[in-house]
């Protein structure tokens, strides 16, 4: 066999330019994609628990579906004040 076909595929690495760093601004916005990932909203969550709630709600008792319909409105409230 020849050495081609011994070596197993290594990918390339990025090469970095001796003497330039990378610069304030790209580092920036590394650090502000990691902050978003890490940052997820809890209200899509509890606008589904809410809705579980309505729809125990209609299978069980009218109080409990009020109670939905107002753990529902704050979830939806919620949602649409959060600051990202």
């Amino acid at each position: 066999m020849s050495e081609e076909q011994d070596q197993s595929p290594v990918p390339e690495q990025p090469r970095q330019v001796p003497g330039k760093a990378k610069s304030a601004k790209s580092k920036e916005a590394q650090e502000q994609a990691l902050t978003a990932r890490r940052s997820q909203s809890i209200w899509p969550f509890a606008l589904a628990v809410a809705l579980m709630v309505v729809l125990m709600g209609l299978i069980t008792h009218p109080i409990v579906f009020g109670i939905g319909l107002l753990l529902a409105a704050a979830a939806i409230i919620g949602w649409g004040l959060e600051r990202r």
